[in-house]
């Protein structure tokens, strides 16, 4: 189905984002692979830093427990992504639009990959104004 097509004749036009569902997982995954890696390495940058010399304030103690925490969270995340992903399927009637993918996020480029991976081979989905993903993990910072 392209982006404009009913769903069933007679339907109005939709906007939906021609991806399937283990598709998504699959970029959800490298996404939240990019994360877990981030967390990885402020966890390490914050470990260098810290002088035996000098004991460490109670706070920072829970704030280095909390991001050992989230790195942990992101690698279920992602293995969740990953393990079942491969047999999700939108239901019935039921697809990804850009309107209901645009009103999930605060960083567009979040779902840049997405609308990147819908355009593989389907043709425009009216998200041209996205610039190309580097891949499902890669974060751009700067």
């Amino acid at each position: 189905m392209q982006t404009g097509a009913p769903d069933r004749p007679g339907d109005p036009p939709t906007d939906h984002i021609e991806i399937e569902a283990p598709e998504l997982a699959e970029i959800l995954a490298g996404q939240v692979a990019g994360l877990r890696a981030l967390t990885i390495g402020l966890e390490d940058a914050l470990s260098a830093s810290l002088c035996t010399c000098k004991p460490l304030a109670e706070d920072a103690v829970l704030n280095l427990q909390r991001i050992d925490y989230m790195r942990q969270a992101l690698k279920d995340l992602e293995g969740i992504l990953l393990r079942f992903g491969p047999a999700l399927g939108w239901a019935e009637g039921q697809r990804l639009t850009h309107a209901a993918l645009q009103e999930t996020v605060d960083m567009k480029e979040s779902i840049a990959p997405i609308l990147t991976a819908s355009r593989k081979g389907t043709g425009p989905t009216g998200a041209e104004d996205h610039p190309p993903s580097h891949g499902a993990g890669d974060l751009d910072l700067w």
